[in-house]
């Protein structure tokens, strides 16, 4: 059983981590992140900030997310979420009284996730930054959305 389990890291309320951050597993940010997000399964939680771009297998909002995200899966946002940039994902949910604030655009299927150290591997590119820049605006799916 201890080989399906899977790292399991958590950003602790009172504590702020600038920088980086490259997941394998799951995160759980329940205080201030500042820099890039690189991972596998992010969860933000209720009264965290977040101030990153991030490049994410899944993710759920709770707290305040601000930065363009690239979600390869599905992307959350509960009750208590507020999300501002733009997204590119698969599939998105926004609970009500959730908050999504910038452009969606659904991701290709061509796009596929890759595992954060074959992407840290690249090395010319930043892999937390989304490549979001290259849409048109003209006929490109987007929208913003307050509830």
């Amino acid at each position: 059983m201890a080989d399906k389990q899977k790292s399991l890291s958590i950003i602790d309320k009172d504590c702020l981590v600038e920088g980086t951050l490259n997941v394998k597993g799951k995160l759980i940010i329940a205080g201030s992140l500042k820099g890039a997000l690189i991972g596998n399964t992010v969860v933000t939680v209720q009264g965290s900030r977040v101030d990153a771009p991030a490049r994410v297998r899944e993710m759920i909002i709770g707290g305040e997310f601000q930065g363009d995200i690239t979600v390869y899966e599905s992307l959350r946002i509960l009750s208590t979420g507020v999300f501002s940039g733009k997204v590119a994902c698969k599939s998105i949910r926004l609970e009500t009284g959730g908050k999504l604030n910038g452009r969606v655009r659904p991701l290709d299927s061509a796009e596929g996730f890759s595992p954060p150290e074959t992407a840290l591997a690249a090395g010319d590119v930043n892999p937390a930054s989304p490549q979001l820049e290259s849409d048109t605006e003209g006929g490109d799916p987007s929208s913003t959305i307050e509830d």
